[in-house]
């Protein structure tokens, strides 16, 4: 389990809608839930006070015991609402990405539920709490390095020559483009993102395991030396931090800091005040140099705003299922504001991508959740752990099971082990990890631990900080997203399960324990036959299809048909037969084409960029005659007009989608149609502050002149 917990933020999961990147984790989580279920039925409870069988050396009612209360029900509610939106996402948006994101929900689910059945004791509970925030100190250094070596030496080679960088990332935009700019403003940017994708999702998860080291220092240590080991370990995690310069990442921290002395309450005031001292100092030495940039963070906000509205508008209109998992992006646009900035994947909020993507009940289950988990963690205060299982099913006073005394060593290891297994993890992913982060990040982290030795052993976890690290990334998260990237919301559902560590388990009959394991292996069955094979299978012919151009087609045939779910597939051979047929008109390699959009469209039918795609390739295709000057494809310019219908329907509010439209029934001879949308698209262009946004200078300009004809 810790293996599991420290491989996955060493690779991203923000693509793991579309690109399916953690779904070999989520196949090892149900495989360690089925294994563990195994060890449940085959473990004998010698005090169950259940009767003997007669005849036999066994227990006829042998029990097994497990964690499960209200909010263990609340998560597993939550995973039913996100199958039910998965379902109708399938028939009615893109069930790729849908199918997806509901395993890794799944992953997520059972991260919560396995950490709850595996931590027994409070040492264990500490050696976890220790490996992750060694693995903070490890990406901590790594976004380090990024920003000292990485970063630069990038920004050198594309200086050098910009053209063949581009090529080597995969990208191209043409000279002086908006997209140019977009990307070379990204290039400069200078700020750490470590093993993920956005440098929000870096502070995300580095945010509440800096509270929880916070939290060790405070607690009352017995000598100085162990004291400065564990200060010094929160210096580069702070400094990260910093450098990311994410606002909610930072404010949460600052809070969270704030708050970690009168949860701990173990020694005098002066290391507190010195912590809070010392972040008033940062934060003031920030806003004088310029670091703080209040009219960039007001901005910020304000696009912020512009999301938050159009989820709401979006929830409006799909307030039970919600748009499905994994296809707010293309939901998104039709929703965006015209002075938006960006077509975003989520709505930087973790209520309202859980209320937009999944519907009301599993909002609520999410609260409910949230409910349980605060309920659970303040109810006792006073006293001793509250146990949730203080009624048992089939025994008034059943004993506690007899933890293991060397299982937090395991702990450790498993966070080794989790170094080494994020390498053939990330190899299946669409960004595999350089071996840099763990040829630079492991000794870091054993290094990290070993400071943390000694309370490990001897110190002692807050009742309260587990919570508190849980309220600080759900601060962040608050105004950054990332509560479906296991990245950053594998520490929310670690943190839950370390606050109730603790609770004493109920016994429960085997039946159950044999209906969880069916439910298990089904779980399994089914991840495999709908995501891992599928998936796995189609990614590899992608690649073919890359590295093999001579027989680009048959691989992406094949890659087609190992998924039919997938997207991508149809989207690259609608390219390449398009691209054929253009250089060789001939009627098989047209239908051919029209065979991937149909396709396209039915697996991305809410999607403005493939629709545009589709309306560009027509338009291309109608402008293609003859000898004698007639065009060559049939239809072609109806098609065109159709496809940017569907498009301006989808993105009602892009300056471009219109403009196309206007230009297509300009080629269509509807005049009327066509001063309607161009007008429009100037308008939209003028409302836009962004550059990226914008109409191109040449297009702008054709519409304004084909306007002034009478």
């Amino acid at each position: 389990m810790t293996a599991l917990l420290v491989a996955r933020p060493l690779f991203p999961s923000e693509s793991a809608a579309t690109h399916g990147d953690g779904l070999s984790t989520v196949m090892l989580w149900i495989a360690l839930a089925v294994f563990w279920l195994l060890g449940a039925i085959g473990r004998p409870n010698h005090n169950s006070p259940l009767p003997l069988g007669e005849g036999q050396g066994v227990r006829a009612g042998a029990s097994f015991a497990v964690r499960f209360g209200w909010i263990d029900a609340a998560v597993v509610l939550l995973l039913v609402c996100y199958a039910a939106a998965t379902l109708w996402a399938v028939r009615h948006g893109s069930p790729r990405p849908a199918i997806n994101v509901f395993w890794e929900w799944i992953g997520m689910g059972l991260c919560f539920l396995m950490a709850r059945q595996l931590i027994d004791t409070q040492r264990e509970a500490r050696a976890m709490a220790a490996v992750m925030i060694a693995l903070a100190v490890a990406l901590s250094g790594y976004g380090l390095y990024q920003r000292a070596y990485e970063l630069p030496n990038t920004r050198a080679l594309y200086q050098a020559d910009p053209d063949r960088a581009m090529r080597d990332a995969g990208l191209w935009f043409p000279p002086d483009s908006p997209q140019r700019k977009l990307f070379e403003d990204r290039l400069a940017n200078d700020e750490p993102m470590a093993t993920f994708a956005l440098t929000n999702s870096l502070a995300g998860f580095l945010a509440p395991w800096l509270v929880v080291l916070a939290g060790i220092a405070c607690c009352k240590v017995r000598n100085r030396k162990r004291l400065l080991g564990v200060l010094i370990l929160l210096v580069p995690i702070a400094v990260c931090l910093f450098l990311t310069h994410s606002r909610g990442g930072c404010l949460a921290a600052v809070l969270g800091l704030a708050l970690v002395w009168p949860i701990t309450r173990r020694i005098g005031w002066k290391i507190p005040l010195a912590v809070l001292l010392a972040g008033a100092a940062v934060v003031t030495a920030a806003a004088a140099i310029g670091k703080l940039d209040y009219e960039t963070a007001q901005k910020s906000l304000g696009y912020r705003l512009q999301y938050w509205r159009s989820s709401l508008d979006m929830i409006d209109d799909h307030p039970w299922l919600g748009c499905g998992p994994g296809n707010f992006q293309d939901a998104y646009t039709r929703y965006k504001l015209p002075e938006a900035s960006e077509e975003v994947a989520d709505p930087h909020n973790f209520l309202l991508e859980i209320w937009s993507t999944a519907g009301t009940p599993a909002a609520l289950a999410f609260l409910a959740v949230l409910g349980c988990f605060a309920w659970t963690t303040f109810r006792g205060l006073g006293g001793s752990p509250p146990s949730e299982t203080s009624r048992k099913l089939d025994s008034p006073n059943p004993e506690p099971r007899t933890p293991n005394p060397d299982a937090w060593l395991f702990v450790l290891a498993g966070g080794a082990v989790g170094f080494l297994l994020s390498l053939p993890l990330g190899m299946l992913s669409a960004a595999p990890p350089s071996a840099t982060v763990v040829l630079l990040g492991l000794p870091l982290a054993g290094a990290a631990v070993a400071l943390l030795l000694g309370w490990i052993r001897e110190g002692q976890l807050p009742r309260l900080l587990p919570a508190l690290a849980v309220a600080v990334l759900l601060m962040n998260l608050l105004t950054a997203g990332g509560i479906g990237m296991p990245g950053v919301a594998g520490s929310f559902w670690l943190l839950m399960a370390l606050g109730l560590t603790g609770q004493q388990p109920r016994l429960l009959r085997t039946v159950w324990a044999w209906a969880a394991l069916s439910g298990a292996i089904a779980l399994a069955v089914a991840c495999y036959a709908t995501a891992y094979s599928p998936v796995l299978g189609c990614q590899a012919q992608l690649r073919l299809s890359e590295r093999d151009p001579a027989r680009v087609v048959k691989h992406l045939e094949a890659a087609a048909a190992a998924d039919s779910w997938a997207t991508e597939p149809w989207r690259r051979l609608a390219a390449v037969e398009f691209d054929n047929w253009r250089r060789s008109p001939i009627n098989d390699a047209y239908q051919r084409f029209e065979r991937a959009t149909a396709n396209l469209t039915r697996l991305a039918p809410n999607s403005a960029q493939s629709w545009s795609a589709i309306g560009d390739w027509y338009s291309q295709a109608a402008s293609i005659t003859d000898r004698s000057g007639n065009g060559i494809a049939a239809g072609a310019v109806s098609r065109a007009v159709e496809a940017y219908l569907r498009t301006v329907d989808l993105y009602p509010n892009s300056a471009l989608n219109r403009a196309k439209l206007a230009e297509a029934y300009r080629t269509a001879g509807d005049r009327e149609a066509y001063r309607r949308e161009a007008e429009t698209a100037l308008r939209l262009d003028k409302a836009t502050p962004h550059a990226d946004k914008k109409l191109p200078a040449v297009l702008r300009d054709r519409l304004k002149h084909n306007l002034s004809e009478k």
